[in-house]
């Protein structure tokens, strides 16, 4: 049953002619009285009494009639409502995975507020790791994540600003003194990590390509999936803590960042699914980012 038969069903019900009735709709009177004969055969009811001078609703018209009018109505609320919410985008949207972009995070989020109040944002601090699982179970819109996870699967935008690698340490140990550190700087040193830095340990993973022969060489001390547990390690002196600069905390004067020598860079992607259709409010988050936050696509293939 189609609201367009429906829709011609109420327009012959209230005119009770079928010729005015096809003017008004602009379709032949053959078209429409078909139309009508169709109705009537797939409701197994007959609608109309045909009269000399016009037609009138039997029983089970007036009845359809109602229905119909409701079913109209509801379609046109249903239109106008994601008319709506394509010009006003409103609703919940969850994101999350690894700190960093923070700043840049609740400017895009003050500007999309100040536009379109509506939209509540929930975000989930994680590892890129814990965010795809959060994501596959659907409880992640999009999510932040690092190289160091095979995103294959999903869709996936490449965000342009890179993050360098950084050792964070004490300011009272003797690394603080270097403006920057090497490899052999690092060699013997104890090292906290992030779970997943270990667990993609390849030729493809750039910070082993960085620590080349010396990689087996490290002195790992702690790993975790929490970058903020790992900031607390390292601020209580349990090891110097091979990040992200994005990752690193830096409200502690007595913690300095040094910058790896070479630099090294990793990249940093917005990953959702291929077979979930996102809300309004999520979609609008997105296509946000790409405009203002100067996005590559990403091979999703």
């Amino acid at each position: 049953m189609e609201l367009r038969v429906l829709n011609y069903f109420l327009v012959v019900a209230q005119e009770g002619n079928i010729t005015t009735a096809a003017a008004r709709l602009h379709v032949g009177q053959p078209t429409l009285s078909r139309q009508l004969k169709e109705l009537e055969q797939e409701l197994g009811q007959r609608l109309f009494v045909r009269q000399a001078h016009g037609i009138r609703l039997t029983d089970e018209g007036q009845h359809l009639r109602q229905y119909a009018k409701e079913m109209i109505e509801l379609a046109d609320k249903v239109e106008q409502d994601f008319k709506v919410m394509r010009n006003h985008p409103m609703g919940d949207v969850y994101y999350g995975g690894i700190d960093v972009y923070l700043e840049t995070g609740a400017q895009v989020i003050s500007k999309i507020r100040s536009e379109h109040p509506d939209i509540v944002f929930h975000y989930h601090s994680c590892s890129s790791s814990d965010a795809l699982i959060m994501l596959d179970r659907g409880l992640l819109d999009f999510v932040i994540v690092s190289e160091y996870v095979s995103i294959r699967q999903y869709h996936s935008i490449q965000l342009r600003e890179d993050c360098a690698w950084i050792a964070f340490t004490r300011t009272d140990n003797p690394l603080a003194r270097k403006t920057s550190v090497s490899v052999q700087d690092l060699v013997g040193e104890p090292l906290l990590m992030h779970d997943q830095t270990l667990k993609r340990a390849s030729s493809k993973n750039n910070i082993v390509r960085w620590f080349g022969g010396d990689f087996s060489r490290l002195k790992v001390v702690i790993t975790s999936n929490l970058a903020s547990a790992l900031n607390t390690f390292a601020h209580e002196g349990l090891g110097t803590l091979c990040t992200l600069d994005g990752l690193a905390y830096t409200g502690w004067d007595d913690m300095i960042a040094l910058p790896f020598e070479p630099r090294i860079v990793s990249h940093t992607y917005v990953a959702y699914r291929k077979d979930r259709v996102l809300s309004t409010a999520a979609s609008y988050v997105l296509e946000l980012l790409r405009q203002t936050q100067g996005v590559l696509p990403s091979d999703d293939a």
